[in-house]
């Protein structure tokens, strides 16, 4: 074939431009999605008369996608005459390297004036853009006889065979975490083979990454990847809600789009957000581990925190594993200091997490947060279709810091305010007065909610719209933990009192509302 001739470009018509006897088709095909393949890529009908003989004609191919080892072309037509047979014809291709590939000669499909010619593909074909070309010659029987019409394409068409991708290996670190921590979107791509139907790393593709959150919030886009040598992509994102992912390869010359989806959960908490990282590297691969937790404040009552794990990059966490808590102090029954050790719970790729018990008896003041995490660090995938993507996580790293995040541990506290008058007529003075209580540890080893004697309270007034509180005074409890002051009151609002807390007690607050006029 002249590979200098005219060629009809497929990103115009898509389709096989059949002429017969000079009339040209327009062809025209659905996208090539992998997640919905289209039925096939169709040329419209053209239609040939010779003599009082009309024949119309299509040629159909399949996509991409669906390619593995050979390309088989449909044509099929419609006519005047009593019945039709394939005299002779096949269709040829010219791949993306050129090599000039013949099909086999049109056979019957088994439905009615309906042939197929398959082209036999290279086990190392490229995906990318094949000249197609049809030559045959149909015999139409009429009342005066066998008419033949020939089939031809004019000049090659430019067809894009798209090899079918995939995501198949989709996952955050971790899939749950407290508001507002930073987790890991990863991924890893395959690409199947259009010669021999195998799936291999796609490696250096583009892949777009979009979040919808949970509710009426559109979906945004977050950021462009490019998957690595072992077709690998990972960013690190603060979702700052509940949601899915969505990662969309974008249909390529040689690539046909793909999308994949995944959730990621994000729980309330309403203590101070804590996250630390850590990495280890051994025999060239490394491996590490972020972790997600948030403080603590004990009443009387044991309070449960768990602390999340999300593993970095193209690992996982192993079999075996544990995180520490250790408190930076002593006090009470424990006066050199306490330590635990949880177990991990893996439960999921790359997600794990373990759950501390923290009572009011222990150490008050800041834990440390360790970690000992036998991982294993990931090669390139050896991918059995959709199967496979962890296949080479077998390169051991051992991840072991005792001081990796925080968590700090406080007792609670409570503060109380109530007025003298809550409604006055005009502006005039008025009493508040309230206590703080705080718990803490008591002789006997156990714990009680005490009064805070000797402690600083901050009176603020809000004022009633969007003016922000003022600072009017500050008081000092009494040995019984309680407080009065005098305030004058001019406009309505809120007065409220704050007990600033310490290391070891967490602050409290109360309000009280005055009206005036």
């Amino acid at each position: 074939m002249n590979r200098s001739r005219m060629r009809a470009p497929m990103g115009l018509a898509l389709g096989a431009a059949l002429l017969m006897t000079g009339v040209a088709a327009t062809p025209s095909v659905a996208a090539e999605v992998s997640t919905a393949p289209p039925p096939g890529i169709t040329a419209d009908r053209v239609t040939n008369k010779v003599d009082d003989v009309v024949v119309s004609a299509k040629i159909s191919l399949p996509p991409g996608g669906d390619v593995v080892g050979s390309v088989t072309g449909t044509l099929a037509i419609t006519h005047n005459g009593s019945s039709a047979a394939m005299r002779s014809g096949r269709m040829t291709m010219i791949d993306p390297e050129g090599r000039s590939l013949t099909g086999a000669q049109f056979v019957a499909s088994g439905t009615a004036n309906t042939w197929t010619s398959t082209v036999q593909l290279p086990a190392d074909v490229e995906s990318g853009t094949f000249e197609v070309s049809v030559n045959a010659e149909i015999d139409v029987t009429t009342a005066d006889g066998v008419v033949k019409v020939p089939i031809r394409t004019a000049d090659p068409v430019l067809v894009p065979f798209r090899a079918k991708r995939n995501i198949p290996l989709i996952w955050t670190s971790t899939s749950s975490a407290p508001a507002g921590s930073t987790i890991s979107v990863h991924g890893a791509a395959n690409i199947r083979s259009l010669g021999t139907g195998d799936y291999s790393p796609a490696t250096g593709q583009e892949v777009k990454l979009y979040f919808d959150p949970s509710g009426d919030a559109p979906e945004r886009f977050i950021d462009t990847l490019t998957t690595d040598d072992r077709g690998y992509f990972t960013t690190r994102q603060k979702p700052g809600a509940s949601g899915k992912w969505r990662a969309e390869m974008p249909m390529t010359d040689t690539g046909a789009k793909a999308v994949w989806t995944l959730t990621s959960a994000e729980r309330a908490r309403d203590t101070t957000l804590r996250e630390g990282t850590v990495t280890a590297t051994a025999g060239g691969f490394t491996a590490g581990d972020h972790l997600m937790t948030h403080d603590v404040v004990l009443g009387l009552a044991p309070v449960q925190r768990r602390v999340d794990v999300g593993s970095l990059d193209f690992t996982v966490g192993g079999t075996s594993g544990w995180l520490s808590a250790e408190s930076r102090r002593g006090e009470g029954n424990f006066p050199d200091g306490y330590r635990v050790q949880r177990d991990l719970t893996h439960s999921g790729l790359g997600t794990s997490h373990a759950t501390f018990t923290f009572n009011p008896t222990l150490p008050a003041g800041i834990y440390d947060i360790g970690i000992r995490d036998e991982m294993k660090a990931c090669s390139a995938p050896d991918w059995d279709g959709l199967e496979g993507g962890t296949s080479n996580c077998t390169h051991n790293v051992l991840v072991e810091d005792p001081t990796v995040t925080t968590i700090v541990v406080k007792r609670a506290s409570t503060t109380t305010v109530a007025a003298s008058r809550t409604s006055v007529p005009t502006a005039r003075t008025i009493t508040l007065s309230g206590d703080v209580e705080r718990v803490q540890l008591v002789t006997g080893g156990g714990a009680a909610i005490r009064p805070a004697p000797n402690v600083a309270v901050k009176v603020y007034f809000d004022p009633a719209g969007s003016a922000a509180p003022v600072l009017k005074k500050e008081v000092t409890t009494g040995a019984d933990g309680t407080f009065t002051t005098s305030v004058r009151a001019t406009t309505s609002g809120k007065w409220i009192a704050k007990y600033a807390g310490t290391s070891l007690v967490a602050p409290s607050k109360a309000g009280v509302n005055v009206s005036v006029g």
